[in-house]
């Protein structure tokens, strides 16, 4: 039971990595560098300070880390004045990690419910009620469509369209979603298919449409396609507030994604001109 959700624990990350390594390929000046390891996934975008475009992703290490490690990960981010996060697996992280970013000056944000649900023939289907009123559920169809799902992802998010363009509407890796309610756009998601797992990434519904089933239907929709696609598993990170309805489609938490970002005086030495 302990190795199946450890197993599940790296499924999310891994899709975590590869969503965050699809920046490298989107056609964006300027380009996002992406390096990765066996050690760790680091991303950085110079000339953007944009945490949602410079982070690091995990770490190995065969002994306890040293002071030294953490700053050879940090080198690139003090060189181009970027701030950045920092993701780990909690409890699964190499001894001392933790330890060593705060000594460096990072502070823990908290974390994420890392949570997956098996989509294999088998599986428990999901089952939601009826959506009531004039309700369209799809892949983006149109320029319009384009628009309109990144501008719910940003407006719930509270991001800059032009960060986020690079995880949706110009990143050829996801599939994004999109729900309108009486012709509106009010909901939208993304979707990264990696080896046999979907990540679900974005979900957002404009609060004056929310409570009606509309992300549920959408996600369950998307899932549909994934699964269709030879995908076996999906995953995703959730706030305390979405988990209830992720538990309700059939995921399950099977760890957590810790955040890691720069206190005030390393912020300040990253970024002395912000």
């Amino acid at each position: 039971m302990l190795d199946h959700l450890h197993r599940l624990a790296r499924s999310v990350e891994e899709n975590w990595c590869a969503a965050w390594a699809s920046l490298g390929a989107v056609a964006m000046t300027p380009r996002t560098v992406v390096e990765r390891g066996p050690e760790y996934l680091r991303v950085y975008t110079p000339g953007e300070p944009d945490t949602l475009l410079n982070m690091v992703m995990r770490y190995a290490a065969p002994g306890p880390v040293r002071a030294v490690d953490i700053e050879r990960v940090l080198q690139p981010y003090r060189r181009h004045h970027l701030p950045t996060q920092w993701w780990l697996m909690l409890g699964m992280e190499p001894p001392g990690l933790r330890e060593r970013l705060a000594a460096a000056g990072m502070q823990s944000w908290g974390g994420a419910a890392a949570m997956a649900r098996e989509m294999a023939d088998g599986a428990a289907p999901i089952s939601l009620p009826p959506l009531e009123g004039d309700v369209t559920l799809g892949r983006l169809a149109s320029r319009d469509d384009t628009a309109a799902a990144l501008g719910i992802i940003c407006d719930v998010f509270s991001v800059s369209e032009h960060a986020m363009a690079r995880w949706t509407t110009r990143n050829p890796a996801f599939a994004l979603y999109l729900a309108r309610l009486g012709g509106q756009p009010v909901a939208a998601l993304g979707i990264l298919r990696h080896e046999d797992v979907a990540g679900v990434y974005h979900v957002a519904t404009l609060p004056w449409a929310r409570r009606r089933g509309l992300a549920g239907h959408l996600l369950t929709h998307a899932l549909r396609d994934a699964q269709a696609a030879g995908c076996l598993t999906a995953t995703l990170t959730a706030t305390p507030e979405a988990r209830s309805l992720y538990e309700r489609l059939g995921f399950r938490a099977v760890g957590v994604m810790e955040q890691w970002m720069p206190g005030s005086r390393l912020m300040w030495a990253l970024c002395p001109d912000a």
